[in-house]
């Protein structure tokens, strides 16, 4: 309203200026050399009015024109546009289809009208090498890509799981390395890199690239520890005979990230007695036994209690004092007892295990206590055969692949980074 108002009085201001002009009219007089021209002001201004209107008339003409030509040529690119999206539509559709010719066929015609849209077409280039399985031209079709701008990203990717499908680790990290600082949220980068990073053993990497993930946000505080724990735990079993100090410090680190980890507790133990500290077992053994008693960490003390010969019982009452009625207890108490022929306290310990239906382990160690006490084959073999038909007890288990195995490792043997669960093998279990 305002701009009106002031378009208004200026075109009052201007009438009233040309009728002064007019009405007041006055006489031009200029000389060239010797020649004098005379003529009035009135003929001045009109020629001027008519220069200033042809101005405007040959403005307002060219940018009309202008504005039709400009909206000609953008709806001319929009129906490119449209059509060169259509095709490559059609180019994908024929792709999941498997119609590798019509997906080719598409793709030529959508090049002729998405002249400049490199990045379509590597897309689609990509996906039907993909489905040809020509992965050597897939592969230099993907160092293309990461040339480009808008297709770096799936550039990289592709990079990544062609050097992963030739198990060729370095050059997968490097490339899922550079693709996690382009873009970490892109879905699965960060398992992706971590399994990477557990193949080829940088531990280092492991610890910098988590905390990267925990700072923006990809993984909880828990994914962060447990990351971290196992990261510390294999540095602490490099160095445990090149720098022993260094190896219990890591493990230490480790076990206060997952505490009573019983893995993680075994390389503390192995680190103890390495470097002959043997007086200090107990007393740790005692520590994480009151902390958590378990199956698994149960298997780890037998283990490695018999390996370094320190599997008198009176060791192991003291270990357990501080819970000896739990099960786990009473199943450490008896394992050592047999292994000692001490066979009263193995008695005394099974009791008020043996129900309607014992585990597989109580069975089997009531067949070692019936063959050792008495030397009677008879009810051994009985519970021998007992065990074949019970439930199975906790083992390590791939939560990926449900294969089992004895022992932990960061990786399992099914090629899983910290997949394995200690409990029932899935096939099992009543849940």
């Amino acid at each position: 309203m305002v701009k009106f108002i002031l378009f208004i009085i200026q075109i009052f201001l201007l009438l009233f200026i040309v009728a002064f002009l007019f009405t007041n009219s006055f006489n031009v007089i200029f000389e060239i050399k010797e020649l004098k021209y005379t003529f009035s002001s009135n003929l001045l201004l009109f020629f001027i009015l008519v220069i200033l209107l042809s101005i405007f008339l040959i403005q307002l003409l060219y940018f009309k024109s202008r504005y039709k030509l400009q909206k000609y040529f953008i709806s001319k690119q929009l129906k490119n546009y449209q059509k060169g999206y259509n095709f490559f539509t059609q180019s994908m559709i024929a792709l999941a289809s498997k119609d590798n010719k019509g997906a080719i066929n598409a793709k030529i015609k959508m090049n002729k009208y998405l002249k400049n849209n490199q990045g379509l077409s590597l897309i689609l280039d990509s996906e039907i090498l993909k489905i040809e399985k020509k992965n050597d031209k897939l592969e230099l079709l993907y160092q293309q890509m990461i040339k480009e701008k808008n297709t770096q990203i799936l550039g990289y990717k592709g990079l990544m799981e062609i050097n992963l499908m030739k198990q060729d680790y370095h050059h997968a990290f490097i490339y899922a390395e550079r693709l996690f600082e382009l873009n970490p949220y892109i879905e699965k980068i960060y398992p992706s890199i971590i399994n990477i990073i557990a193949r080829t053993k940088n531990w280092n990497q492991l610890i910098a690239v988590t905390n990267k993930a925990y700072n923006k946000k990809i993984i909880d505080k828990k994914t962060l520890n447990t990351n971290t724990s196992i990261a510390y735990y294999e540095i602490s079993k490099i160095k445990i005979h090149s720098d022993s100090n260094e190896s219990l410090k890591l493990i230490i680190k480790a076990l206060k990230l997952n505490k009573s980890f019983s893995p993680f507790i075994k390389t503390h133990l192995d680190i103890l007695f390495y470097t002959n500290q043997l007086s200090k077992i107990t007393n740790i053994l005692r520590k994480y036994w009151s902390e958590s008693p378990s199956s698994s960490l149960r298997h780890v003390i037998s283990a490695f209690l018999k390996k370094v010969k320190i599997s008198d019982v009176d060791n192991i009452m003291s270990i357990i004092k501080n819970n000896k009625q739990k099960p786990e207890s009473k199943k450490l108490l008896l394992d050592f007892a047999i292994h000692n022929s001490n066979w009263q306290i193995a008695r005394e310990s099974v009791i008020g295990m043996i129900d309607n239906n014992p585990d597989r382990e109580i069975c089997e160690f009531m067949a070692s206590l019936e063959l050792g006490e008495s030397n009677d084959k008879q009810k051994s073999d009985a519970w021998h055969l007992r065990a074949q038909n019970a439930n199975l007890n906790k083992i390590w288990v791939c939560s990926v692949t449900n294969t089992t195995q004895a022992d932990w490792e960061s990786i399992s043997q099914s090629g899983y980074f910290n997949s394995l669960e200690w409990k029932l093998p899935k096939m099992l279990s009543a849940n």
